[in-house]
């Protein structure tokens, strides 16, 4: 075995990499914060420099014997794409450069919704937005992860790991922690009374778990085995929990107590996105397809049938649709799409 040596490290994106033309360093193109890739070298005494830095996301491809170095330009975006209650027409509620939503309130008329690029900044930042054309409102650091029922509060978790959860005050307050323990908090969202909560985390060393706990409380207590997705939905009367299982499956899991069941009719890398108001389907889609094609399946007879199918209607370089959310009656909803155009250069003279 050779002797493995950490030459550079603290990268939040690396995609790309070559070595030099005279194979005295390695060029690559990462970012410490934020989404725009710049072109690095370092050597074998760890020592870095910046070789070329310019707006966009640069990706390196290869590096020539003669120093000449291809790599795209590109300029990715996310976004959000929403339909408001009453309304026929889809708006972009796209707020900076990487805006991604987190959740939907009960009359679909607020989107909570995080900023993880460069607008964001390194810590990322949480806004509440109104699909009505007003502006969005700023609300802390971190990442959103859901609205209180009563919408005077926004669950967050600040941009680490493990992530606790705090409390954002929607109007007039302070932040406060809502969690205090080494579980990383992922996604989350409230039970109809206010006072409980169901999340997925994992444990330092351990998969990820489906747990519910009370806002007084400081233990949580898991309601599914290690290993599901993050991925998962709760009912709006907050009885069952469908999320991907383990073996990839979708699954019911009650909250108080109870074997998980599974959800039949539902076809290869579906998740889950919504339930009806009645509890009696489940609405799906497969990540990856474009555009995204929601079909509601029946969870005790497996009867499937289409929904929408969701794309922006400006759909150059959309790659990825995600984070489709509903109100209990489907007639308002939104979704997350990321967009990626690029350009590809040959570049000369660097050294």
């Amino acid at each position: 075995m050779g002797k493995k040596t950490t030459l550079s490290e603290g990268w939040d994106s690396i995609q790309g990499l070559a070595w030099s033309p005279g194979g005295d360093e390695i060029w690559f193109t990462a970012t410490r914060t934020g989404g725009d890739r710049s072109l690095y070298a370092v050597n074998l005494s760890a020592k870095v420099r910046i070789l070329a830095r310019v707006p966009g996301e640069l990706t390196l491809l290869d590096v020539g014997k003669e120093g000449n170095v291809l790599l795209t330009r590109g300029i990715d975006r996310a976004g959000i794409v929403g339909l408001a209650p009453g309304e026929t027409k889809e708006r972009d509620l796209s707020w900076l450069d990487w805006s991604v939503p987190n959740d939907l309130s009960a009359d679909g008329k607020a989107v909570l919704f995080s900023e993880a690029g460069e607008g964001g900044g390194p810590k990322y930042a949480v806004y509440l937005h109104k699909p009505d054309g007003s502006p969005a409102v700023g609300l802390g650091e971190g990442t959103g992860v859901a609205l209180s029922p009563d919408e005077k509060w926004a669950a967050a978790h600040p941009n680490s790991t493990p992530a606790p959860l705090v409390l954002l005050p929607t109007g007039v307050g302070e932040t406060k922690p809502l969690t205090q323990d080494s579980i990383n908090h992922l996604r989350v969202r409230w039970l109809s009374d206010g006072k409980r909560f169901v999340f997925v985390g994992n444990e330092p060393g351990h998969g990820m778990k489906l747990y519910v706990q009370s806002a007084e409380e400081s233990k949580p207590h898991a309601i599914s085995p290690e290993g599901v997705s993050t991925t998962f939905v709760l009912t709006a009367s907050g009885d069952l929990v469908a999320d991907v299982g383990p073996d990839r499956h979708i699954y019911t899991y009650p909250i108080n107590g109870g074997e998980p069941r599974l959800v039949p009719g539902v076809q290869s890398d579906e998740v889950p996105t919504a339930w009806s108001a009645d509890g009696r389907s489940l609405f799906v889609f497969r990540y990856g397809e474009i555009p995204a094609r929601v079909v509601q399946i029946d969870v005790a007879s497996g009867q499937r049938r289409p929904w929408k199918d969701l794309d922006p209607a400006d759909a150059a370089g959309i790659d990825t649709i995600s984070g489709i959310m509903m109100t209990a009656d489907a007639k308002a909803y939104v979704y997350g799409y990321v967009r990626t155009l690029c350009d590809l250069y040959l570049v000369e003279g660097l050294k």
